[in-house]
């Protein structure tokens, strides 16, 4: 019997309604400037990337910048996400076989979950730290809605420190560089919103700050910086592997797609974060 990780926040971040999840999905991508049909030309230059993952009223518009941008010969999703719950084991895989959501299932990558668990000592199985977690859950749908078929890598970071980041972003690169079959065949990305409560203008501020080690591609720094500065990053930790990663997978330039906060969607005088960055060969 398989074993299936079921949605943890459908009706809630997103419609659990398969039909009503469509149509909000296209209003994500429509309202971004890719053009009638919400969709760019597929880049397969893409090696990674950095996305939200708030509810879709929220930051969907920004998560689509990238999602546009997926090259149709990706068959590997990495997605390094946050333990916001700090629940389970701090770096863990997903034991499921598939991820449910409402377009149905998306399979694991238990070949390359099997390598990572073996390359990687701090690297456990716990189905724990996924159980209620929404920062790898939100991004099925919109893969699902681009990609025609592909297999999953999920995993959940709490707190690891920067060596153990450093180290799970080589192991990454090592799998997709093994794949011999497929070498460009994966993409790897950092689930992660930007400040968390602050004003409008202190978050474009504080953003800013976060963003520019990101786009500089360097990982050390963006966790200094973050620390430094007291930014509340939510997912500064999957960044920083994901940096690595792309850093030895040949990526040459950051770019910045898009960046706004929730003010920008409802007024609210506190506001959190939102940008969407591509990594490219």
């Amino acid at each position: 019997m398989q074993r299936i990780r079921p949605p943890a926040v459908a009706g809630s971040f997103y419609p659990s309604d398969a039909d009503e999840l469509r149509v909000v999905l296209e209003n994500c991508f429509i309202s971004n400037p890719l053009g009638p049909t919400g969709r760019a030309s597929a880049d397969s230059t893409l090696v990674a990337g950095m996305v939200p993952h708030a509810g879709y009223v929220y930051s969907g518009a920004c998560a689509a910048h990238l999602y546009a941008r997926l090259a149709d010969t990706v068959q590997r999703i990495i997605l390094v996400g946050v333990n916001h719950w700090s629940r389970g084991h701090k770096a863990a895989l997903s034991p499921s076989d598939a991820w449910q959501t409402p377009f149905g299932n998306v399979p694991v990558d238990r070949q390359f979950n099997a390598f990572l668990e073996q390359r990687v000592p701090f690297l456990k199985n716990d189905a724990l730290a996924h159980m209620q977690e929404h920062s790898i859950e939100v991004q099925l749908p919109f893969l699902q809605r681009v990609l025609d078929g592909f297999v999953l890598v999920p995993i959940s970071l709490a707190d690891v420190s920067g060596e153990e980041c450093a180290e799970l972003g080589a192991a990454l690169a090592e799998g997709c560089k093994a794949d011999t079959a497929s070498p460009s065949g994966s993409v790897i990305l950092a689930s992660s919103d930007l400040s968390h409560y602050l004003s409008p203008r202190k978050t474009d501020q504080i953003d800013r700050v976060a963003l520019e080690p990101v786009l500089n591609r360097d990982p050390a720094e963006l966790l200094a910086v973050v620390e430094r500065s007291n930014i509340t990053m939510c997912g500064v930790r999957p960044t920083a592997v994901v940096l690595h990663a792309a850093n030895q997978l040949g990526a040459e330039r950051a770019r910045l797609l898009k960046h706004y906060h929730s003010g920008a969607v409802a007024p609210m005088r506190n506001v959190v974060g939102y940008a969407s960055v591509v990594l490219e060969r």
